[in-house]
């Protein structure tokens, strides 16, 4: 009879592929995209490997063979290997030394800084002269306070005079050139010296960050402005640029933060309000098939208006597995979904592995995957509905509090002692709003203006009892707990534990369990211990 641990493996067989791949990645960016190995002997690596493992596949004597293990471990490792190299050579550009005249395509809307406005730029072409030289690359432009750049819009184009700088750290406890590179942004540059373009570049997601731009002038003529207008387009359509940072602080420290980002529960809310819309016109077997396809497109149609950011790719991308493995009668193993879906991510874009919110989004995911069940057996069921709507709120927020943890220690330094208290009061808020947003949203469509300032009334009055409810948690004693160190060997013991522990619950060993909770309570008092002294 096989263990629980060996039917686990077998019914998971993305994650036998993840993992090779994710160290290939890790491997490769340590070494700065493997700069002293030509990159053409990895792809030719790869192509072997890949033959190899094809001839391995087709014998059955090495199917199960360790030999077979092995290659399909080298083979997903060079992958990963060769995907990073291949992504640091893009984002490692030799500048010129001197000046030079540069035309591109704003990327995104102007952030206003203290001395400047940020334009991230994605640049087409370079002039020496009467000689123009095609590019694709992004840069961080910085631009000097003046009205007219206040007005800039995704799609513009720009042209410019001046010194590209390759990426660079100003601190030692913070790899900045990194963090850009892994953003792909290649240089940097502040400057004077520029005009607009009479082009205007066009394409899909150009189109979506404009609309997304006239939602955010509608929302702010409504009246939804100040603290709860930004707070309500970071939840509604990932704009997090307007935030204050005294905001920003109230919800990191509260730990609330994550409804900011647009993720699992954003688009869960909008999943059910579009299902029960749809279930109201299409009814019967194919009715149904027909609904959650149209769900799927709606889903998918905000996500690429808000901008398509991870958590929320993510989210949609694994909810259109399970609606397509609904619809062809698949049963699908949710893990297994979330291993594919980091898996087609990771291919797609390699830096997405070093991405905090990447990192947060799946570990919380997973951990609601795994934990989640076992967690919901301790109490047993209720039949008053405000007592499992309780339980059932706490149990998510602290699975998912405990999924996260190690990553939050290690790149927050605090942990947040009443985040369940606080997420008992955002939680519902947030499934309100999101449901006020659909409609406050589409009357941007209608020469409505009575109802529309009525509609920003409601939600500016929602987003206030929100933002309330976390200033007040951030008044209790004890409410900041930071100043802590966790180093990524701390991160990395910590998901060992976090292993064992559920290895203890499918084996239903208690002295597994026992032992684990003994030696994780041992060793956060002992780093306490060490961060306070």
């Amino acid at each position: 009879m096989r263990s629980p641990v060996t039917r686990f493996i077998e019914t998971h067989p993305f994650l036998r592929v993840l993992f090779p791949l994710m160290a290939g990645i890790v491997v490769a960016d340590v070494g700065d995209g493997c700069s002293g190995i030509p990159y053409l002997y990895l792809v030719w690596a790869l192509i072997v490997t890949m033959a190899l493992l094809c001839m391995a596949i087709t014998i059955k004597a090495w199917r199960r063979s360790v030999c077979f293990g092995a290659l399909s471990f080298s083979f997903f490792f060079l992958l990963g290997l060769t995907l990073c190299t291949r992504q640091w050579r893009q984002v490692t550009v030799g500048w010129p030394q001197e000046a030079k005249v540069y035309e591109g395509v704003l990327l995104d809307g102007v952030v206003e800084k203290k001395r400047s406005y940020l334009c991230p730029v994605h640049l087409t072409a370079q002039w020496n002269g009467d000689t123009c030289r095609t590019l694709d690359v992004d840069i961080q432009l910085y631009l000097p306070k003046e009205s007219t750049v206040s007005t800039l819009c995704p799609g513009y184009t720009v042209r410019f005079y001046g010194q590209i700088s390759p990426p660079q750290s100003f601190t030692a406890d913070f790899d900045y050139a990194r963090y850009l590179r892994h953003h792909r942004v290649t240089g940097t540059l502040y400057t004077k010296y520029w005009l607009l373009a009479d082009t205007v570049s066009s394409g899909w997601k150009i189109e979506a960050l404009q609309v997304r731009d006239r939602l955010l002038d509608y929302i702010r003529q409504s009246g939804v402005t100040g603290d709860e207008g930004a707070v309500f387009s970071a939840l509604t359509l990932g704009y997090k640029e307007g935030l204050d940072d005294e905001v920003l602080q109230q919800y990191s420290v509260s730990g609330a933060s994550h409804v900011l980002a647009l993720s699992g529960l954003h688009v869960g809310v909008l999943c059910m309000v579009f299902s029960s819309i749809m279930g109201l016109f299409l009814l019967g077997r194919g009715g149904r098939r027909v609904s959650q396809l149209l769900v799927v497109l709606l889903v998918w149609v905000f996500v690429f208006v808000a901008g398509l950011p991870v958590s929320a790719v993510r989210a949609a991308v694994m909810f259109s597995l399970f609606v397509l493995a609904s619809c062809f009668r698949q049963e699908g193993v949710p893990l297994n979904t979330l291993a594919l879906t980091a898996f087609g991510m990771l291919v797609y874009n390699p830096f997405y592995l070093f991405d905090v919110g990447f990192q947060m989004s799946f570990m919380a995911v997973a951990a609601l995957l795994l934990l989640l069940p076992w967690v919901r057996e301790l109490l047993p069921r209720s039949r008053h509905a405000v007592v499992r709507y309780v339980w059932g709120v706490t149990a998510v927020s602290f699975v998912a509090q405990i999924g996260v943890a190690p990553l939050v220690l290690h790149y927050f330094s605090r942990i947040s002692p009443y985040a369940l208290l606080v997420n008992l009061w955002v939680v519902p808020l947030t499934y309100i709003i999101v449901c006020l947003a659909i409609p406050f949203l589409l009357l941007s469509l209608l020469p409505l203006p009575e109802l529309q300032m009525a509609m920003g009334w409601c939600v500016t009055q929602v987003v206030t009892w929100m933002n309330a409810g976390v200033s007040w948690c951030n008044r209790l004693p004890g409410a900041d707990v930071s100043g802590l160190s966790f180093s990524l060997v701390d991160v990395a013991c910590s998901y060992v534990a976090l292993g064992l522990f559920f290895y203890g619950l499918m084996h239903r060993n208690r002295r597994v369990i026992v032992w684990i909770m003994v030696c994780a309570c041992v060793a956060v008092m002992w780093r306490l211990c060490i961060s306070v002294f």
